[in-house]
């Protein structure tokens, strides 16, 4: 019994690594309209989404808006681990003994990720404020069978499923400090839910478990935590002309504390299953550093027709996961003080990530609105591709190439959006002696050891092969336009009057504008009538503001 206690500890700890990894493997990115772009749009950064990508884009919004998005996300990732199944075919309980391993795939299905955001500027013309909640653009539900075609599954040491939730409430505000600089702060309030289910390898005895990877050996748990933190955006917007911008933001990193249980499913040999332990976990999530560039298109008339944008991301996931999550169970098994305090440290081997991403759009005027039509690409930097051997299948860190298109319409106070990304993923080999990912043997105090001190065989290596289709849908409704509210013209506007051109005679007055000036014009029409009549004057005529446009 103390050696299955010992099991389900080592079993927890390979349970954490896929929370560990939930917020730092995302498939790019939030926002239909910035999906369709290839993700460029911290320098536009002109929706509610801002609160993401760049809160000084708030800035620059106008009225009241409400922002309803969502990614549908359609993702497949497999393993096909090398070698054959180390059982003997002539043990009846291992019939599979000497057969390749089967190939393992992703039947989680698909994954829904919304974004929901509101904005208003209040009346102001020089901030505005908002409120959202979204969270990482990745998927949060994979499950991988126990078993495949009568066979033990190749991946169970890895990860079996996981669900799990990682949701940024926040409050954003945009100020215009000059007219050719606005900045941004967002507060998120970080949300985690981590449930997630693993196999470890437990070896109680030389003759009940006579080979590594027998499994009837195996234990089943999960673990189910939840934890919150805080962290907060900065960002800017430099307007260095009115068709050229640059913009800059930074995410703080997150340090996230969850607690729960840990909970055995299944025991090795048909032992008798222990009670649930209390758990504590603890995990840092990364800087996000996003900049960018974006050159606009304008008619004559002022009319923006298109634009383009350049931008790219950094994430420093090598500080963030440098020592890894750590874990801490108050007990787990048997009554007694041989089980209390169980505190584990899990390494990873990650390195920083970077993402480049370009994209832009086309508008064109419609008898019923503006019609948008987008387009963009990206290359996304796993964080894992400088140590391939702790590639896994918790979460997809394969390489991502991407092409994505979009298109909107805007027609009373309602901007529809459509956008799609096909992302490709270029296989990665884990070769044999270079995997990482190695069972965890209960009976040898959570080590992934036999039980003659031998390092158990890695089980991560082979092709790992993935593919994502993206599909985006958003509306965002401008209640201004839509109810017909009406804001008074900013006071600098209401006090502007315009020059006459220089080949123009100023324009007359058409009333006067205190006593003082009455009487300067009765003056003026008594001097009239008084003066012999002169050559005709032409007639002054003003030109229309551009503020009545």
């Amino acid at each position: 019994m103390k050696r299955f206690a010992r099991a389900g500890v080592a079993l927890t700890i390979a349970l954490l690594s896929p929370s560990a990894r939930a917020g730092g493997f995302e498939i790019p990115d939030n926002g239909t309209e910035a999906l369709g772009r290839g993700g460029a749009f911290v320098a536009k950064a002109d929706d509610p989404t801002a609160i993401q990508y760049n809160p000084a884009g708030l800035a620059q919004q106008r009225g009241t808006r409400v922002l309803l998005d969502g990614h549908l996300m359609l993702s497949s990732y497999s393993f096909q681990r090398y070698g054959v199944f180390p059982d003997n075919p002539k043990n009846a309980q291992t019939p599979w003994g000497g057969q390749p391993y089967p190939k393992v795939q992703d039947t989680g299905g698909p994954f829904f990720a919304p974004f929901i955001a509101a904005t208003s500027d209040f009346g102001l013309d020089w901030l505005t404020a908002a409120i959202g909640v979204f969270g990482p653009s990745g998927v949060g539900n994979r499950t991988y069978p126990l078993g495949v075609d009568g066979a033990p599954a190749a991946s169970r040491y890895d990860v079996v499923q996981t669900d799990s939730l990682i949701a940024f409430p926040t409050a954003a505000v945009g100020v215009k400090v000059f007219d050719w600089l606005d900045l941004g702060a967002a507060v998120h309030f970080v949300y985690g839910s981590f449930s997630l289910t693993s196999t470890s390898f437990v070896d109680i005895a030389a003759a009940a478990c006579p080979n590594v990877e027998y499994q009837p050996c195996d234990s089943v748990s999960r673990l189910d935590v939840k934890g919150t933190s805080w962290a907060g955006t900065l960002g800017a917007l430099v307007h260095a002309s009115p068709n050229f911008t640059i913009g800059a933001s930074v995410r703080t990193p997150i340090s996230i504390d969850a607690s729960g249980t840990a909970t055995v499913l299944t025991a090795p040999l048909g032992q008798s299953i222990p009670p649930p332990g209390n758990a504590t976990f603890h995990t840092d999530l990364p800087l996000y550093a996003r900049a960018g560039a974006r050159l606009a298109f304008r008619d004559d008339d002022g009319f923006e027709a298109g634009d383009v944008e350049l931008d790219g991301t950094y994430e420093t996931w090598g500080t963030a996961q440098a020592l890894g999550p750590t874990i801490h169970i108050d007990h787990l098994g048997p009554s007694g003080a041989t089980f209390d305090d169980i505190n584990v440290k899990v390494a990873h081997a990650y390195n920083d990530t970077y993402s480049v991403r370009a994209g832009g759009a086309f508008n064109t005027k419609l008898s019923i609105g503006v019609l948008t039509l987008r387009a963009g690409a990206y290359y996304d930097r796993s964080a894992t591709a400088q140590n391939p051997g702790y590639t896994r299948l918790d979460f997809d860190t394969l390489d991502k190439i991407a092409g994505t298109v979009g298109v909107g319409l805007r027609w009373h106070g309602l901007l529809f959006n459509l956008g799609y990304a096909e992302v490709f993923e270029p296989d990665r080999t884990v070769y044999q002696g270079d995997g990482e990912l190695r069972p965890i043997d209960g009976a040898q105090h959570g080590a992934p050891v036999d039980a003659n001190g031998n390092l158990l065989p890695p089980v991560n290596q082979g092709v790992f092969s993935g593919h994502t289709e993206i599909i985006s849908f958003g509306v965002v409704a401008t209640l201004d336009d839509l109810f017909g509210w009406k804001h008074d013209a900013p006071k600098a506007h209401q006090k502007q009057e315009q020059k006459p051109k220089d080949d123009e005679p100023p324009p007359p007055k058409t009333a006067p504008e205190d006593e003082e000036a009455s009487t300067s014009a009765a003056k003026t029409a008594a001097a009239a009538k008084a003066a012999p009549p002169g050559p005709p004057r032409r007639k002054a005529v003003m030109k229309k503001s551009d503020w009545d446009d």
